[in-house]
């Protein structure tokens, strides 16, 4: 990219009208100073400009929790292992109650974060933007993938006890 300065010898900052401009911001197109410059991925950015192009390319609070969401739903399959009491007893919930909750819970974890994962990967903040959140975004797919997995694999292994 070629400094302001070189594509237009007159141009002055927005901000300091007094000095020259170095760089165009890439997204508004306003003129530079050095002072005012942020580069961001070799491009630079006003300080405007910058603050959202990084609030854009922050995983949204919605995958944040999603993604927590389905880490403890993979801690809640290792519930018909670690489950003692298969028993029921005056006040508590039965083991096989307790695990299928765990393992709904999982299961509507990985269904919730493949939806929004995906959703998420194919409508970008801004069109330049391919993964909001970077890669938090394809790490949710693929924990969301890995519940869906584990618990389609408690289901086979439920089956496979009932029917022999």
């Amino acid at each position: 990219m070629a400094p302001a300065s070189v594509l237009l010898p007159d141009a002055r900052c927005g901000q300091h009208p007094d000095v020259t401009a170095v760089a165009l911001c890439a997204r508004c197109g306003g003129f530079l100073c050095g002072a005012c410059t942020e580069v961001l991925e070799e491009a630079a950015y006003c300080e405007p400009c910058g603050e959202r192009r990084w609030r854009d390319t922050r995983p949204s609070r919605a995958v944040q929790a999603m993604l927590a969401a389905n880490v403890l739903g993979l801690l809640f399959l290792s519930a018909p292992v670690t489950q003692l009491s298969w028993t029921t007893q005056p006040g508590r919930m039965s083991g096989v109650a307790a695990t299928l909750l765990q393992l709904g819970a999982s299961l509507a974890a990985g269904v919730g974060g493949t939806a929004l994962a995906t959703w998420k990967l194919r409508h970008p903040a801004e069109p330049g933007v391919f993964l909001r959140g970077g890669g938090l975004t394809l790490g949710l797919r693929i924990v969301a993938a890995l519940n869906l997995l584990g618990v389609a694999l408690w289901a086979a292994l439920a089956g496979f006890l009932l029917f022999v």
